[in-house]
């Protein structure tokens, strides 16, 4: 079985971690081109439940939580054994799948002057939210975990940037004002965010001149209930009404999420019940967000999504064709990578 052999292939490098670095504009660290090699097909898995992995319950694990290591880590052994489930599993119909490439702004560009890419997609990571500055300093006030500052009662619910997530997203935007021009010719023909307040504010910080209302391009944006952070019974992912929504960003088209709220499927909607997703339930609503912006026109894709969606598509709805690729690092506050990607 395919899975197996590629679970072999990311089992040592997900469980012993991989360094997070700051990626940032790939262009301005003058990052040389990835090496190509065959993409291998995996097959679609169903929907189970993983069980959570042990938390250490101390300050510092809360503080090391708001750094990165702690979400990959965590996030990482989780995945591995969401892979193992599926051993047990019957193969079912085939996934989509999309051979990709990491590639520096320069490099996106480029490829959007030619037809090697099918799409290419621009993903970020929101700012520092409220959530994490409020769980830095409970757990410095009191030497406890994130758990319990979760369960006090003035725990931000679907927060909004704090101010240094604020100027984070601003550094970005200097960056998309130097590279997403008519100039450079990569210029977004599609934005998607996920319902969560601190993803769209990301995003509209990072990209001034293409909000909704008041751009002159008219590039539409869409909030798309695939994109949601993995619902693990936080406040913070305590997703706001669509009504709530569309009063403090109007402009974003919230269709897809009010139809998923219609039908039921959107963990933590606003009832506010603190349900909580498989690592296969998140790698399948990654998976189906491929398959979406497979069958629409627009090339050029910005996503401004959470740490543990873009992990998941990033290390197993896309096939990277370098090994050497970050697909398997988390994505930092306030990261921005280019991703070239071709589907099969």
């Amino acid at each position: 079985m395919m899975i197996i052999r590629r679970v072999a292939s990311l089992r040592q490098p997900l469980l012993r971690g991989v360094q997070v670095r700051c990626q940032g504009s790939a262009a301005l660290n003058n990052e040389a081109p990835s090496k190509s090699t065959q993409p291998k097909p995996i097959h679609h898995m169903q929907s189970a439940t993983i069980a959570s992995t042990p938390r250490c319950d101390a300050s510092a694990m809360a503080l090391k939580r708001d750094s990165g290591d702690y979400y990959f880590e965590e996030h990482s052994a989780a995945l591995v054994s969401a892979f193992n489930v599926c051993d047990d599993m019957q193969e079912s119909e085939k996934r989509v799948t999309a051979t990709a490439r990491d590639m520096n702004l320069i490099e996106a560009a480029l490829a959007v002057q030619d037809e090697s890419y099918d799409k290419i997609l621009i993903l970020m990571r929101h700012g520092e939210a409220k959530h994490n500055l409020f769980e830095r300093q409970y757990a410095q006030k009191h030497g406890s975990s994130f758990e319990q500052a979760n369960e006090d009662e003035n725990y931000p619910v679907d927060p909004m940037l704090t101010g240094k997530g604020c100027g984070t997203m601003l550094n970005v935007s200097n960056r998309t004002a130097t590279f997403f021009n008519k100039e450079t010719g990569l210029l977004p023909d599609l934005f998607v965010v996920s319902p969560l307040r601190r993803a769209i504010q990301s995003a509209l910080i990072s990209f001034p001149h293409d909000a909704p209302l008041t751009s002159l391009s008219g590039t539409p944006w869409v909030c798309h209930p695939a994109c949601m952070e993995q619902a693990n019974g936080n406040k913070s992912e305590f997703v706001s009404s669509p009504e709530l929504l569309e009063e403090t960003f109007p402009g974003i088209n919230y269709e897809l999420f009010n139809q998923s709220l219609m039908r039921g499927d959107v963990y933590n909607s606003n009832e506010k019940v603190p349900l909580f997703e498989s690592k296969i339930d998140l790698m399948n609503r990654t998976d189906a967000f491929l398959e979406w912006i497979k069958e629409r026109d627009e090339r050029v894709v910005v996503v401004s999504s959470h740490a543990t969606w873009l992990q998941s598509l990033c290390a197993f709805s896309l096939q990277y064709e370098d090994s050497d690729s970050k697909n398997l690092e988390m994505f930092k506050k306030g990261e921005m990578r280019s991703v070239g990607i071709k589907f099969s």
